[in-house]
This record gives C-alpha cells, sequence and structure tokens, in this order.
C-alpha cells in the first residue's frame, strides 16, 4: 500500500469507492457518481495538500479529504470525507491515510463522524472523541 497525494485523475476512482461506502447501512445514501466527483473534486479545490490517497496495483483503495485554516487557538484542521473500498478495509489503510493529514505532523482535528457507523468506533480507537460545546444542526434554509 501507498499513501500520496490526491491529484485530479484520482477523483473518478475515488468517487466511485465514496459512492459505494456510503450506499451501505447506516448512510444509506444514493449518490450518483457525478455528483460524488463533483463534490469530491471541490474539496480537492479547497486544500490539495490535505488530500490523500491509498493505492493498491495502480487502483485507488481509499482517500482522505480535509482542508486546514488559521483558527484562534491556531490550525484548525477537518477531516471532510474519509472512506476505503470494502476489501481493503481493516489493513489499517484508513489509519494511514490519518496519519497524513497536516503533513505527518500530527495536530488535532474535527470532523462529523454517524454515531452508527463504524467510523465512529475507528475515530474513538485513534484517540478522538466527542467534544462540545457545539452541536451539529441540519435544516432548510427558507427565503
Amino acid at each position: 500500500m501507498q499513501i500520496r497525494s490526491c491529484q485530479a485523475a484520482d477523483i473518478e476512482q475515488a468517487a466511485l469507492i465514496f459512492c459505494q461506502a456510503y450506499a451501505a447501512p447506516p448512510y444509506n445514501e444514493s449518490w450518483q457518481l457525478a455528483d460524488a466527483s463533483a463534490y469530491l473534486r471541490r474539496f480537492r479545490e479547497i486544500d490539495p495538500q490535505g488530500c490523500f490517497v491509498s493505492e493498491q496495483s495502480g487502483e485507488v483503495t481509499g482517500a482522505i479529504f480535509s482542508f486546514s485554516y488559521p483558527w484562534h487557538s491556531g490550525k484548525l484542521t477537518c477531516i471532510q470525507e474519509l472512506f476505503v473500498a470494502e476489501p481493503s478495509r481493516k489493513q489499517g489503510v484508513a489509519r494511514a491515510l490519518v496519519q497524513r493529514v497536516n503533513g505527518g505532523l500530527g495536530g488535532g482535528a474535527w470532523l462529523v463522524a454517524h454515531k452508527a457507523s463504524g467510523a465512529a468506533e475507528f475515530y474513538e480507537r485513534l484517540g478522538f472523541h466527542k467534544d462540545g460545546p457545539y452541536e451539529f444542526y441540519y435544516g432548510a434554509i427558507n427565503p
């Protein structure tokens, strides 16, 4: 397995894995490949230095899309997406991708994870914890 910077040419393979990962429970999302590609391309454009793919035998097997910006307490890194193809899970791929964020120098990061997902348990094993006082809100913007 190799972890390397995500290139524009990697987006389509990454988007396919993304669609498959989010189609499964507990997400049950039905992404169109074109929409997933546009979504991931947009995050890569925000901060290319925070985007990496794992590769095995020339095929993308997972990806992380993160972005960083200055914050009152130092640099704030947000992990927007982390996903690994089913056959490559439980092989250290996700952990290796997370470790590449912030140039492999460590540091703090924020993220949102579905509480019923294996992702939440994975992040807890990495030492992430639920933090307040902020809560995630969702709703419509009405004119």
